[in-house]
């Protein structure tokens, strides 16, 4: 259950007193307000009464993107108009429509870091983020209402259906990328032993998304005729809407790694590319090195495009065909570059092998051995780099080759003389052998970023990268023992 904690009105025995006095109006003259005193209100403690405290009912809200932080505690109700003598603070609950502003506050931090900072009616709160892939249609809501407070005080019970790992395998389709999804939050009522502050898991800002598996974006389609311009709210909102919270965290955390998955596996190339998409989003929030990452990983789409058609069986063996898959190789060669650099900008002691016997989970054969990592976050960026390269380094083994196959248009018997950054390039880095080396490490490292991670489906990226891989290692290197591993109980299925 989700919610945050309604309006303080006064201590809980001067709220009772309130109630009763309300039946008795002859009375309402001797009644004098609660303090609000903490931890235990003056008025009953000098009329010797035992103070009830301050603790509250909690509301449940609810919003989407569209809300921009806007989340409301109930359904709308229709309400007779009339007219306002001012405006209300978009901090401050509506009384006529139950909603609430959450910001966050200053200094900004990446969207990444799993603990948020927000204020919420004049009240701070430490505030987990968290994430999780769940059919919207299935999640059932259920309404209690107070009878004393009738619809100002409704609380929704929230039902979610058994976890299942999500299907995240990409499918040709006409549709786009499409994410749908909500947010729930709870804000729990600051801990007075604590001084007014809240603990990391006291109040929590959880999205429920789901989305499809087809893209079928083109950069060269103008914006009067792209469909999933206008089908996308995501698009339609464009880079501006996605610079505060909450809908940079979505964007962030939730859309942006899923679209730029799904481009990857499925070779097509994403919008997310673009240079305004890598930085608008970033102007309040700054980025973080799995930021970082997945902007260089958003470029990898449109190159794996053209190498499908360079290597397409329909493509004769041209010499403009071994140009074509020269200046690919050299553009994918670039990107290599910059992969390496990042991982290089990271210190040494981002990953180790870890200790078995602190170990919380029991590693399976054949990867006894598993990592550690500095922190969840820097580890997800590991996972998603090494199964970046598990994609991008086979298709530059296949381009150097077809640099050397005979051409249907050029001279017979002249060898090929390769120059620039291609000549005396060893392509044996990027073979099957090197590959599987970098997809055991990503193996290696599921088992502890599975054990933290507050978005657990991400993973889900990483095990399509290795089924994909073990199933296309060639001849005497077929993975069987990482194939079983990954399908049976011994290996990360992050769904169990």
């Amino acid at each position: 259950m989700v919610g945050v904690p309604g309006k303080y009105k006064g201590c809980n025995t001067n709220l009772e007193d309130d109630h009763h006095l309300l039946e008795e109006s002859q009375k309402l003259t001797q009644h004098l307000q609660c303090d609000n005193e903490r931890p235990l209100c003056r008025k009953c403690l000098d009329s010797g009464r035992e103070c009830a405290g301050y603790e509250r009912e909690t509301v449940f809200i609810i919003g989407t993107i569209e809300d921009q932080g806007r989340c409301s505690s109930h359904p709308p109700r229709v309400v007779k108009s009339k007219k306002s003598s001012g405006k209300q603070s978009s901090s401050k609950r509506s009384d006529d429509t139950g909603s609430f502003q959450l910001v966050a506050n200053t200094p900004f931090r990446p969207a990444w870091d799993d603990l948020i900072s927000v204020s919420c009616g004049g009240q701070t709160f430490q505030v987990q983020i968290a994430a999780l892939f769940t059919p919207l249609g299935s999640v059932t809501r259920a309404y209690a209402t107070d009878e004393d407070e009738g619809e100002q005080n409704r609380t929704i019970f929230v039902s979610f259906p058994t976890y299942q790992s999500p299907d995240l395998t990409p499918y040709p389709g006409e549709d786009d990328f499409q994410l749908f999804s909500q947010c729930m939050v709870h804000l729990a009522p600051p801990s007075e032993s604590r001084g007014g502050r809240g603990t990391q898991t006291d109040s929590i800002f959880m999205f429920l998304y789901e989305h499809n598996n087809s893209i079928t974006y083109n950069p060269t389609l103008p914006p009067w005729k792209d469909p999933s311009l206008q089908t996308s709210t995501v698009r339609r909102l464009g880079p501006s809407g996605f610079r505060q919270f909450p809908n940079h965290h979505f964007f962030a955390r939730i859309y942006r790694p899923a679209a730029i998955w799904t481009a990857l596996l499925s070779s097509t190339p994403t919008f997310l590319s673009s240079p305004e998409w890598q930085t608008t989003p970033y102007e309040s929030h700054p980025p973080s090195p799995l930021d970082n990452l997945l902007s260089l990983l958003s470029l990898l789409p449109a190159l794996f495009a053209r190498f499908n058609n360079i290597t397409s069986p329909d493509t004769p063996p041209t010499l403009s065909r071994r140009l074509l898959a020269q200046d690919l190789l050299s553009n994918m060669m670039d990107i290599e570059l910059r992969l390496s650099a990042w991982f290089t900008s990271l210190s040494r002691s981002a990953f180790w092998i870890a200790d078995p016997a602190t170990l919380p989970y029991q590693p399976e054969i054949p990867f006894m051995e598993t990592f550690a990592f500095r922190d969840t976050q820097t580890g997800l960026g590991l996972l998603f780099y090494w199964s970046g390269l598990v994609l991008l380094w086979p298709k530059m083994w296949r381009l150097y080759w077809v640099l050397f196959e005979a051409v249907i248009d050029g001279p017979i018997g002249v060898e090929v003389t390769l120059s620039g950054k291609l000549a005396g390039v060893d392509p044996m880095r990027w073979g099957w052998k090197e590959t599987r080396g970098v997809a055991e490490s990503v193996c290696r490292g599921g088992y502890w970023v599975l054990q933290g991670a507050a978005q657990p489906d991400l993973v889900g990226w990483v095990v399509e990268v290795l089924d994909w891989f073990y199933g296309e290692l060639p001849g005497m290197m077929t993975g069987w023992d990482e194939g079983l591993w990954l399908a049976g109980t011994g290996g990360w299925r992050w769904g169990g």
